[in-house]
């Protein structure tokens, strides 16, 4: 049983803490924004080497009741220094944008006695689905799982031969966003998008061929989302 365990089943637990990162990046954004709620905290917190800003939010409606449709939560943030009104206004209202909630106990934070980054609950990962409300106190969305396919049309994708579908990581600087990411290629070895290798970080890029794939996962089943037997049978 791993310590984060151990904690959770304690009637008196640590202080639970909420991380928060919204990732606009496909937007438009420059870089990830980070927060967490200054209802226990009211200075920076750091959780493995990240910075999360205090600010006053109001988060509901993230439990999952086993049953039903997935859950649509709704988070309200200050909005008095304007910076989330500004991003809304310059990137569609943020609809597309992913945001995704950490929890942790305070004693794995960077400045607890017992830091431990690998220390945190399944991260949730939702998208922005709609803004519901701006003034010049708040701003607030309603936020739904990626996989809500209330309304989706088949066939949900088309099938090609030659070229795989995945979206592949991105670098924003510093390292790699794999919140948009549905590739689950993770790894170290760099390459092109014209298939030869690199040494550097931000310019690994993937050029969607079935070789792509075998570059970074070898001998292991690949994940391509092509079809290469697609046109090799004809009735």
């Amino acid at each position: 049983m791993s310590a984060l365990t151990e904690l959770a089943q304690q009637p008196a637990a640590d202080a639970l803490v909420t991380l928060f990162e919204l990732d606009a990046t496909a937007l438009g954004d420059s870089s990830i924004r980070r927060f967490t709620s200054t209802a226990w905290q009211s200075s920076v917190v750091r959780f493995g080497g990240r910075s999360y800003a205090p600010i006053d939010i109001e988060a509901t409606g993230f439990e999952w009741q086993g049953q039903g449709a997935p859950p649509t939560p709704s988070l309200r943030l200050v909005n008095t220094n304007l910076v989330l009104g500004a991003l809304a206004r310059d990137f569609g209202d943020l609809v597309g944008a992913g945001l995704t909630r950490l929890r942790t106990y305070a004693r794995f934070l960077d400045d607890g006695f017992s830091p431990d980054p690998a220390m945190h609950f399944p991260p949730d990962l939702y998208r922005i689905e709609r803004k519901v409300a701006q003034n010049k106190l708040f701003i607030e969305f309603e936020l739904a799982v990626p996989f809500d396919q209330e309304g989706q049309l088949l066939p949900g994708r088309v099938m090609l031969r030659d070229s795989c579908t995945h979206t592949y990581r991105r670098w924003i600087g510093g390292g790699f966003s794999y919140l948009a990411a549905t590739c689950p290629y993770v790894g170290s070895a760099y390459f092109r998008a014209t298939g030869q290798a690199t040494s550097t970080a931000s310019q690994d890029r993937c050029g969607k061929r079935l070789s792509d794939c075998q570059k970074r996962f070898g001998n292991e089943p690949l994940p391509t989302r092509a079809f290469p037997g697609l046109a090799r049978v004809r009735v």
